[in-house]
């Protein structure tokens, strides 16, 4: 992997920066503890409008490449959403060896921007990492999500960078990797390039 003609790295944030399994984990834990403190369902009410929500997006997110239809519940999910996942992410804490990479990468690109499907300003406020990013692209609120390449030529035209220029990097092949594709972008795709974060430094560090 040669960075010498990447000028912008993007990041996809769920299951890329932080664990999705042990997210998951830490989010029933919590929710059982305060099913027990509380005796009240609230949180299965909740927690199961999230997962809803979640099939709705994949549903759509390859039915076509037309805009993502509005849901009038938006502000009230994301109270949901931060409520619940944000503690649950912040004790998942971030990956490991991503804060060297990341720390790796800024002295050797132009600039490093998040590009997640869902809200992500939090998550990284949970994690620790926002001071690591230029600018974040939000999928839903753009109204595209991936595999569509919409999300991608955003961040190139704000940026002024070309398609080969920006390396993304996440976790499926699916959304990211194909997303990148489509817009003519090189990727790397955790589970499928590379195994780990370390690893992935490693390599880079090797090939410099």
């Amino acid at each position: 992997m040669d960075l010498s003609s990447i000028h912008v790295v993007s990041w996809d944030v769920d299951g890329t920066l932080y664990s999705t399994r042990r997210m998951k984990w830490n989010l029933l834990m919590l929710a059982s503890a305060s099913m027990i403190r509380q005796w009240r369902w609230d949180p299965v009410r909740e927690l199961r409008e999230l997962q809803d929500f979640r099939r709705r997006m994949e549903s759509v997110r390859f039915a076509s490449g037309s805009p993502m239809p509005q849901n009038p519940d938006t502000a009230r999910r994301l109270q949901i959403e931060e409520r619940w996942l944000a503690p649950s992410i912040a004790r998942s804490g971030p990956r490991p060896g991503l804060i060297d990479l990341l720390r790796y990468l800024r002295g050797r690109v132009r600039a490093q921007v998040i590009l997640s499907d869902y809200e992500a300003r939090y998550k990284l406020q949970c994690l620790g990492l926002e001071d690591y990013f230029e600018a974040i692209y939000v999928g839903e609120h753009l109204g595209f999500v991936k595999p569509s390449p919409v999300p991608f030529f955003r961040v190139l035209e704000d940026l002024g960078v070309s398609a080969e220029c920006l390396l993304h990097i996440g976790d499926r092949p699916d959304t990211d990797g194909a997303g990148a594709k489509a817009a003519g972008c090189p990727s790397l795709v955790l589970g499928r390039d590379f195994h780990s974060f370390r690893q992935l430094l490693l390599i880079l560090i090797q090939n410099s």
